[in-house]
């Protein structure tokens, strides 16, 4: 998961869309009973659908969740907050966000619908939407949802995305740099996991094949460079040059996990020359 930056999808909204979704959202508040705000949300759910393209374009077509870009899946607007119902619970869903573009999320289908996987995990955020207990549940447009703390990791918080963390494996974990300044840093990725289906093998195994990947491209430009270094030909300096863009290419966030090449890179700085100069190159 990488941080997305949900003001670049307003940027991107025609003033007709954002006419209609606050017509919308006038309508729902003025509806007379549930069933109502029901008909209102599922006659124009193509407002949010209308949405798809320039949601998966701020964040090169990979899913907000886990970062996989599936051309063959059928991709949906997910509603962070669910929009008609939570379940496991008696709350009637968060139905005056359901035009609100800040609470779309792009999904693949793995993350998005319910699923029980051939290889024994099950997962997928459907419309779970578990809070801290103790937690206020916001159950109104008057309530400060700013109270509530949600277990589910948010792509759009940096703070949020920051909690996770990936190793050699591929598996997913709490970032120990991080988890600490939440108090319910290791809950969120226990949760996140489980409703995000993170833990799906063909993921994970996807995962561990780009943290290989970044290892090896490491290994080739810190042999590239000792080559270099004992040599002090052209020809060497120019292989390491060219070793050294194939690493910096493989962590651009146009990649598939590219936050699995950042753990990558973050865990072998001190072992790998190549590793620590990439990485302070792309933090300076």
């Amino acid at each position: 998961m990488i941080f997305v930056d949900i003001e670049e999808v307003g940027l991107r909204l025609s003033a007709s869309w954002l006419a209609s979704a606050r017509k919308l959202k006038k309508d729902l508040a003025a509806a007379e009973s549930a069933k109502d705000r029901a008909r209102i949300i599922d006659e124009n759910s193509k407002l949010w659908r209308e949405l798809k393209a320039d949601l998966a374009a701020v964040s090169h077509g990979k899913c907000w969740y886990c970062e996989t870009r599936d051309h063959r899946s059928d991709n949906a607007v997910d509603h962070y907050r669910p929009k008609s119902s939570v379940k496991g619970t008696d709350h009637p869903g968060y139905w005056w966000l359901a035009f609100d573009y800040e609470n779309f999320r792009f999904a693949c289908t793995f993350c998005n619908s319910w699923r029980n996987g051939p290889d024994g995990t099950a997962g997928g955020k459907s419309d779970y939407f578990p809070v801290l207990a103790g937690s206020e549940r916001a159950k109104g447009p008057d309530d400060i949802l700013s109270e509530e703390i949600p277990l589910l990791i948010d792509p759009c918080s940096a703070t949020d995305v920051a909690l996770l963390w990936f190793d050699e494996t591929g598996q997913v974990s709490a970032n120990p740099r991080r988890v600490d300044l939440d108090n319910a840093g290791d809950e969120k990725v226990t949760t996140s996991t489980k409703y995000y289906h993170l833990d799906h093998v063909p993921l994970v195994e996807a995962r561990r094949a780009v943290y290989a990947q970044i290892l090896k491209l490491c290994d080739d430009a810190d042999k590239a460079q000792r080559r270099w270094n004992a040599s002090k030909q052209s020809s060497a300096r120019d292989r390491y040059r060219e070793a050294m863009n194939d690493l910096a290419r493989s962590l651009k966030r146009t990649r598939e996990y590219s936050a699995v090449a950042m753990c990558a890179i973050r865990s072998h700085r001190a072992t790998s020359d190549s590793a620590r100069i990439v990485f302070d190159f792309l933090n300076r």
